[in-house]
């Protein structure tokens, strides 16, 4: 039975550089789309309360679950625990980080994880946590997933917390709001590195943005090609479902294995049911924010 190696708030972080080792990543949040649960009492608490649900939710087994559910259907060959990694992590979208579930995986050499199984591993687990869209990045060809995608990787000496990466996001807004408002913006933090698509700007503006955020914060900024900051590219994607025209998930359905659609659906009841006694434990706790980190940490796994 093969597992994914789980790393919450791992001391050594994952290097995402472009070295000849190349890599994917990927980001799925574990809170469920607004169209699927009223998700409000999540969005009105501060980060660290939805931190500590995606962290209990993680280390009850919520990615274990949905790979072991795809390994015993024999549908991702190429996924094992040595090359594929994820961790709680910071993501961003149009002007509000959330906590993530963050992948790294190693696409290239003899292990290699496929890109047609990395997709598949993240479709299941968008469905199960009832997303209405995962993040995946080829970091250096193209050609992969859905689109070519311009992106910029800002590097943090070490991991940093999902404040942190929040306040970085956060500074590039009060730069330039086109780079962090917008539904073109965002990031995901994968180990160190801050990894964001190209907004809907100017290829100047987006680099100028994200060099002064850089200078501010004190990380380093890539790539920089002879000796000026620039731009990678790579492909990426956001393979997802519409909840509200096909509410039983349908779009994510369409390109998984009928043949694992009975136990990722068993696996979302067990995400929703989680995720309605954590909104409980949220309107229970009231003001009381230390009982209400507590009792997410300790909630009942199923």
């Amino acid at each position: 039975m093969k597992t994914l190696h789980l790393l919450v708030a791992a001391p050594c972080a994952l290097l995402l550089t472009h070295t000849a080792q190349a890599e994917s990543v990927a980001s799925v949040e574990p809170i469920a789309s607004a169209s699927v649960v009223n998700i409000m009492p999540f969005l009105e608490n501060p980060l660290e309360v939805r931190a500590a649900f995606a962290e209990r939710l993680l280390r009850c087994g919520i990615v274990d679950d949905v790979e072991r559910a795809l390994s015993n259907a024999r549908a991702t060959p190429t996924i094992n625990d040595r090359n594929t990694h994820v961790r709680l992590s910071a993501g961003g979208f149009a002007g509000t980080t959330d906590p993530t579930y963050a992948f790294s995986l190693d696409d290239t050499g003899r292990n290699a994880a496929s890109h047609a199984d990395i997709q598949l591993l993240t479709d299941s687990l968008g469905y199960v946590m009832s997303q209405d869209s995962v993040f995946l990045l080829d970091l250096d060809n193209a050609a992969s997933f859905e689109f070519p995608a311009n992106f910029v990787v800002l590097e943090f000496r070490n991991t940093p917390s999902l404040e942190r990466s929040a306040a970085l996001f956060e500074t590039v807004g009060r730069i330039d709001p086109a780079l962090f408002e917008t539904d073109t913006s965002g990031y995901t933090q994968v180990g160190r590195s801050y990894i964001s698509l190209q907004s809907d700007v100017p290829d100047e503006e987006f680099i100028a943005g994200y060099v002064q955020a850089a200078r501010e914060l004190g990380v380093a900024y890539t790539p920089i090609i002879d000796g000026a900051p620039s731009l990678f590219q790579g492909g990426a994607g956001f393979p997802g479902n519409d909840w509200v025209a096909h509410p039983d998930g349908e779009d994510y359905l369409s390109r998984i294995p009928g043949r694992v659609h009975a136990a990722l659906r068993r696996l979302r009841d067990v995400h929703l049911s989680f995720t309605r006694r954590a909104l409980g434990a949220i309107r229970r706790a009231g003001d009381d924010r230390r009982d209400l980190l507590q009792a997410l940490k300790h909630l009942d796994c199923h």
